[in-house]
């Protein structure tokens, strides 16, 4: 990832990220500001970083983490990045997608890392709800407007979901979105094996590696009537 890359932005972005795979994917300059564009890989998720500032804007905070997550969706909802520049970073990493001015009725099944899709293929048929975003952020926000049922994690009946959010102050770590399934294992997309379900051990061992340093949510979505009556 060094090669043609600042050499202060290059040890702000290795501290920023002590652990996972990280590729310079390049930078797009929009009304004077630099975004420089990251994919990362941490485990079974797969993300994106920005930053801002650097070199190229000496006048500014430089660098800084604008944003990091497992895809740009929350990001312009939020009207953190210019949307003309997540379209200029989805053509650097060769995906494609509708304008970003387009808003998705349900998440997209070619992104980063599509979480959200994925969990639409599961929870669609079942309780009639699907995600609009493949975010972590965006996922946890949609839960919380909806009429999910809060629930602890570590006492989560089966079919819950668990969000652990993607948190990018000081250290970047990709969060996770997972199901509980009866046998008390979590399962998610894995990167690795093609976005493919996957099962990432007990939800103690989940709860371990992720509730240390990040805040954990769990909701059980409410099944569509006729599911419910069989």
């Amino acid at each position: 990832m060094a090669n043609g890359l600042d050499p202060h932005l290059l040890t702000f972005v290795q501290n920023a990220v002590p652990e996972g795979r990280i590729v310079f994917c390049g930078e797009v300059e929009c009304h004077e500001t630099p975004y420089a564009l990251f994919l990362l890989e941490q485990e079974a998720r797969r993300g994106v970083l920005v930053i801002t500032g650097g070199p190229a804007n000496p006048s500014a905070e430089s660098p800084q983490v604008l944003f990091a997550d497992t895809s740009f969706d929350f990001a312009l909802s939020q009207s953190l990045i210019p949307p003309e520049v997540v379209s200029e970073f989805y053509a650097l990493l060769g995906i494609t997608r509708p304008t970003p001015t387009q808003a998705s009725v349900t998440a997209v099944a070619e992104d980063i890392y599509p979480v959200g899709a994925a969990l639409n293929t599961v929870l669609g048929p079942i309780a009639g709800f699907t995600f609009r975003s493949n975010t972590t952020l965006g996922i946890l926000q949609e839960l919380e407007q909806s009429d999910a049922i809060p629930v602890s994690p570590r006492a989560a009946p089966a079919g819950s979901i668990l969000v652990c959010p993607t948190t990018y102050s000081p250290k970047v770590s990709l969060g996770s979105v997972v199901i509980l399934g009866s046998d008390h294992q979590v399962y998610g997309p894995d990167c690795r094996k093609g976005g493919a379900w996957a099962c990432f051990g007990r939800l103690e061992t989940w709860i371990e590696k992720y509730g240390g340093k990040n805040q954990l949510f769990g909701f059980l979505l409410r099944a569509r009537s006729e599911q419910a009556s069989t």
